[in-house]
């Protein structure tokens, strides 16, 4: 019974989604910021609990990373519609997520099952992406001394995003082909 508790806490960061897209359509950043952090927090969690006593369940799988994708990707999506980050910008991060979701699907019905284990290409990546939606919320709600440089940390981590969503789209391409090809030498 305790081993579903993970997912559990897995479905409310995904209840938690509609409430932060919600908060940053109506510009409250600060209440949005506090949202993020519940979910990411929970993220944390749910992890540690599932590695600590081995509560692993084939659904806790999948609601894990479709809760990450979906508060990451409404998060951008809303930032860009009140124009707090450049529209190219969340363009560039939701396709290339909507792009490895659908070759993960593709995968799945086409060659077999998908073992989705991050590398570590892919964790510097989130890593990065959560970062930046951090500062981007903590700059939008106003909580950055005024001498801080909001502006040049934001586009120096738009920069290295940049460069991480390349490389970890091309590693999870390259990754896939290459379990593809084995699974057909098999």
């Amino acid at each position: 019974m305790l081993r579903w508790i993970p997912n559990l806490i897995s479905l409310a960061r995904i209840m938690l989604v509609p409430m932060v897209f919600g908060a940053l359509i109506d510009a409250r950043f600060g209440l949005a910021l506090a949202l993020f952090f519940a979910a990411g927090f929970s993220d944390g969690v749910d992890g540690l609990l599932a590695r600590r006593f081995n509560w692993h369940t084939e659904l806790g799988a999948i609601l894990d990373p479709i809760a990450d994708k979906l508060l990451l990707l409404a998060t951008f999506a809303a930032l860009a519609s009140v124009e707090v980050v450049p529209l190219w910008f969340a363009a560039i991060v939701i396709v290339r997520d909507l792009i490895i979701m659908g070759g993960a699907i593709t995968y799945h019905f086409v060659v077999g099952d998908l073992e989705g284990r991050p590398t570590l290409v892919s964790k510097l990546n989130t890593v990065l992406l959560l970062l930046y939606v951090l500062l981007v919320l903590i700059a939008a709600a106003g909580l950055f001394p005024a001498w801080a440089p909001v502006a040049l940390l934001q586009q120096t981590l738009q920069i290295a995003l940049l460069a991480s969503l390349g490389f970890s789209t091309y590693d999870y391409v390259r990754s896939a082909l290459q379990r593809a090809s084995l699974r057909e030498t098999a």
